[in-house]
């Protein structure tokens, strides 16, 4: 075994993932493009529409003008929005007694992949499946599995900077997709 951490997780832990996940990710910023994208092209048809069905008149042109400030407004608090919305969905699963994490588990790695090990369940992954590893404000290190899964490791499961830097070290050399954030 070359690491073992023993993690505690809670709902801010996950707050902060799915945080990261939607507004700084490469995952969450792709989804907010196509989102940003889509909002504008519905914008601009029902303006040209406008525009076409009131030929093009000093009276058309005014009538975008609430278009326009609705796709400004939305732009400005898109993200607000999804934040909120991800509060919202997080009390709703934690009332319901729902949450998909636990709160405590035992992360292994060895030399061909790594294990989580939680009260209910053990799960083996080969380090293939990590697509790529995001240190986020030297509080996380996800190891991201796929679009929407990510190990989370937080700084408190290091015992030293010691092995902060070798558990970095070995790191990169699982996985050469690395991107710090700060």
């Amino acid at each position: 075994m070359k690491f073992r951490f023993q993690v505690a997780f809670n709902d801010n832990d996950y707050f902060e993932f799915n945080k990261f996940h939607l507004l700084r990710s490469p995952y969450g910023a792709k989804t907010r493009r196509s989102t940003i994208v889509m909002v504008t092209v519905i914008v601009a048809a029902f303006a040209l529409v406008s525009l076409i069905l009131g030929k093009f008149s000093a009276s058309a042109f005014l009538r975008i003008i609430p278009l326009i400030i609705i796709w400004l407004v939305f732009r400005l608090l898109m993200d607000n929005f999804l934040i909120s919305t991800l509060k919202t969905q997080l009390k709703q699963m934690k009332k319901s007694g729902k949450m998909p994490y636990s709160q405590s588990s035992i992360l292994e790695f060895y030399e061909k992949g790594f294990v989580e090990i939680t009260e209910s369940n053990k799960t083996e992954q080969k380090y293939s499946s990590i697509e790529r590893i995001s240190v986020v404000d030297k509080e996380y290190i996800y190891l991201h599995t796929n679009s929407i899964m990510a190990y989370i490791i937080p700084y408190s499961v290091f015992e030293s900077d010691e092995q902060r830097a070798d558990f970095f070290v070995f790191l990169q050399s699982i996985c050469p997709n690395i991107d710090l954030y700060t």
